[in-house]
């Protein structure tokens, strides 16, 4: 290995997707990515240790307070600090459901448990249980106390279990493994993707209007599904700029940010950003409304009514469009309380995008804050295609897929 490439600390944890992780360092390897394994110990009747060592070129990690991570100076030092002076990224493949859960109540009990609570570097988790394991509630509400510290879910996939059943709890596959942790080890869009070399514009968040200094109108978006959408762009080798509203997300790295809260902010930087990209994915919930007269300073209570005017904000989608170039690809989404077909085809056209993205909002299931989505696309054309339901980094990269599928870009 080179002296300048990327280190990974991969965790191992409990499960019998951990044959997969094998193929993973063997595969880094040859991506000339320096690998150090660190194995829980419900991994280790899973998880063959001599072939990790061989395939790595280091011992596999397993104790708090061994030696194997000790310099080759003898001098003492923690295991764990030690390990995370070299590393680039850590990943967690496979993440089982009681290491989750573990990783979300901050315990530290063991190597690899401690090593995350330290770890300053970004942090992936690659889940693998039973179906039934991934979507029950306490589950779920593990998921969304990693995701929302930003760390990253490299999503399972639907396929054959350990118990025999069907259904989505496996480990995702190598290569889909690769795609989303090789850009963000060599801190660069890989060199061959399906939007390699290109720029897209992806918008995302909330707006919020302010009433006063301290209130506002606003919505429930997360930002999770627009920054989805530029995660899949940036791994499919795009160059990547977004302009977010206020959420609880980090920003992406590897990606061009800009922060806004307004409506007029969000419209200003986008149009300002457009004309050098060739995509725009408008995934941001802007704001109808704005108030007509915010108060300066803090509105106190006196006892009587506040009555509110508001002025209709601009449509920014549709002013885009207006400044589309040929060569150029808009996609717009619309979140409905239903989704009527002959509406949404009208919406589509009459906002001049390319491709429209529908959610229904009324399903406590998908959209706002949830880490799910199902989703309907509609081209001016008239055609419909229903994503379902699935994680919204899934439904990013089907939405990127629909996309290149239409043609664009055309690159000969």
């Amino acid at each position: 290995m080179s002296e300048h490439s990327p280190c990974l600390i991969l965790g191992v944890t409990g499960s019998i997707a951990a044959y997969k992780s094998l193929d993973l360092i063997r595969r880094l390897d040859g991506e000339g990515v320096s690998v150090h394994v660190v194995a829980t110990r419900n991994a280790l009747p899973f998880f063959p240790l001599m072939p990790a060592e061989i395939f790595s070129g280091h011992p596999v990690e397993t104790e708090l307070f061994g030696t194997g991570a000790r310099p080759q100076d003898g001098r003492g030092r923690v295991p764990h600090l030690a390990l995370l002076e070299r590393a680039d990224a850590v990943l967690v493949a496979p993440a089982s459901a009681d290491f989750i859960a573990r990783m979300a109540l901050g315990l530290a009990d063991d190597l690899l448990s401690t090593l995350l609570l330290s770890a300053m570097v970004p942090v992936l988790i690659a889940p693998a249980m039973e179906e039934a394991m991934y979507r029950h509630p306490a589950s779920q509400t593990h998921r969304k106390t990693l995701l929302d510290r930003g760390i990253r879910e490299i999503p399972p996939e639907a396929g054959s279990l350990a118990s025999g059943k069907t259904g989505l709890g496996r480990m995702a596959s190598v290569d889909r493994i690769l795609e989303i942790l090789l850009p963000l080890l060599w801190k660069s869009p890989p060199a061959h993707g399906s939007l390699s070399g290109l720029r897209v514009l992806v918008s995302t968040g909330p707006t919020l209007e302010p009433l006063d200094s301290v209130r506002y109108i606003g919505n429930r978006s997360s930002g999770r599904m627009g920054q989805a959408l530029a995660r899949a762009a940036l791994a499919r080798g795009a160059q990547v700029t977004v302009v977010s509203g206020p959420t609880s997300l980090p920003p992406l790295p590897g990606t061009d940010h800009h922060p806004v809260t307004t409506a007029r902010e969000m419209e200003d930087r986008l149009r300002s950003l457009f004309p050098s990209h060739q995509l725009l994915i408008m995934a941001a919930a802007v704001s109808d409304y704005r108030p007509k007269d915010p108060v300066a300073g803090k509105r106190k209570k006196d006892g009587r009514e506040w009555t509110l005017s508001l002025l209709e904000n601009a449509d920014i989608l549709k002013g885009l469009s207006a400044m589309k170039k040929p060569g150029q690809f808009l996609v717009g989404f619309a979140a409905e309380s239903s989704l009527d077909p002959a509406s949404l085809l009208e919406k589509c056209r009459n906002k001049g995008v390319d491709l429209l993205v529908a959610n229904d909002i009324s399903r406590s299931d998908i959209g706002f804050s949830s880490p799910e989505n199902e989703v309907t696309l509609i081209t001016p054309a008239g055609e419909f295609r229903i994503l379902p339901l699935a994680d919204k980094s899934v439904i990013a990269g089907q939405i990127l897929d629909a996309i290149t599928a239409t043609g664009w870009p055309n690159l000969s």
